[in-house]
């Protein structure tokens, strides 16, 4: 019996997903092309509350096919490992804030203009202090990474955003009181800032997981099965979306006002700060017992940004300054090409080497474990009570 072909939705999915990092690149390009449609749809307030703009929309749709997307069987394999995700997550968001204190440094300290120097390390800051991608989990998948890790750091740093965001803010300030300082340090304290990651990425999210749920047993589970494919295609061509849109608001603001040495310098400081994390995390966990999987779990995570959410804070803080826009934007289109590169890398350049630790890496689950309910006993034995 011939197999029934996939739905055009998976398909279109599937392939989207192999070739991401050009996808994502060709999104830039056309950005940069056609700025003027992305702009009637970033700056559209038709039936919008005030303060509402089309991309923080957008960032909530994509919190919230992230969440719906997520399996609580995955969740309850990465809770099962508590110390390696703890330890993720300090890998994840300690390697970038110590990345970014260099790179701030230099910056300010080497530009000769404050004023944008200021600007690019406001934008360097708000990458690094935002939560991991959801793209980790597809470029995971591809470089052979652990899963439930993947999600579980994705989902927890999301979560403790609120809180975790306004502290590497804080963190990222520095001693200095002016300059940059001065601005982060506001942000940090702004009840604005715990009060967006709550309301444009929490809360989407969670509403994803509690909407996953309350579809289980709609229609005996045709419901949540019909939806999912075409909740994947729409969260990935959501994300796309949104790249062109800030590609398109920076290609705006240099054709306003071309500036070639601020083009320069942010595209060099993001590039750096993104390779920055990757290298340092492949450099922690090289030499570590975990397994391979989840070493290169824990060397994506630590380089991929929810850019998304950062260029909406931007936009929401600062009324998308070119200054802070262009480094969140080469952040984010480096960082593609870094993860499409990384699965080549890793097979030229293993993470360490396969150690004892690696055969209980692995989260054991009722089928995998031995029934001893069951006694051995020697071939041609009869059994007790049997005639002879």
């Amino acid at each position: 019996m011939p197999r029934s072909p996939r739905p055009l939705c998976v398909r279109l999915d599937r392939a989207l997903r192999r070739r991401l990092a050009a996808a994502t690149l060709a999104a830039c390009l056309l950005g940069g092309l056609l700025p003027g449609t992305a702009g009637a749809v970033r700056h559209c307030r038709t039936g919008l509350p005030p303060g509402v703009t089309v991309p923080m929309l957008m960032l909530v749709a994509a919190m919230f096919i992230g969440g719906f997307e997520t399996r609580a069987a995955d969740v309850g394999r990465a809770l099962l490992r508590p110390g390696l995700l703890l330890a993720g997550l300090g890998v994840a968001l300690l390697l970038r804030t110590l990345v970014l204190l260099g790179a701030e440094r230099a910056a300010a300290g080497c530009w000769p203009d404050g004023r944008e120097a200021r600007w690019l390390v406001v934008g360097l800051a708000l990458t690094a202090a935002i939560p991991v991608a959801g793209a980790a989990q597809t470029w995971g998948a591809r470089a052979g990474g652990d899963a439930p890790l993947g999600l579980g750091l994705v989902l927890g740093t999301t979560l403790l955003s609120p809180l975790t965001t306004p502290l590497e803010l804080a963190l990222a300030e520095g001693p200095e009181g002016d300059g940059p300082g001065r601005v982060l340090d506001a942000l940090a304290r702004s009840d604005a800032t715990c009060r967006f990651m709550v309301l444009w990425v929490v809360l989407p999210c969670v509403a994803g997981l509690l909407a996953r749920r309350a579809t289980r047993r709609a229609l005996r589970g045709r419901l949540r099965a019909a939806l999912l494919p075409r909740l994947r295609l729409a969260g990935l061509l959501n994300a796309l979306a949104l790249t062109y849109l800030n590609a398109a608001g920076v290609a705006r603001q240099i054709a306003l006002r071309p500036e070639p040495r601020l083009v320069a310098a942010a595209a060099a400081c993001g590039v750096l700060v993104c390779a920055g994390p990757f290298l340092a995390a492949w450099l922690a966990v090289h030499r570590s017992r975990t397994a391979p999987a989840a070493r290169t779990t824990l060397t994506l995570a630590s380089g991929l940004n929810n850019t998304s959410a950062a260029a909406g804070l931007a936009g929401a803080q600062f009324g998308g300054h070119p200054a802070v826009l262009l480094p969140i934007f080469f952040y984010g289109a480096a960082q593609q090409v870094l993860a499409a590169l990384l699965p080549g890398l890793l097979r030229a350049f293993p993470i360490g080497r396969s150690t004892c630790a690696d055969a209980g890496a692995a989260v054991p689950t009722p089928r995998a474990l031995p029934d001893f309910t069951r006694v051995s006993r020697p071939r041609n034995t009869p059994l007790p009570g049997s005639a002879p």
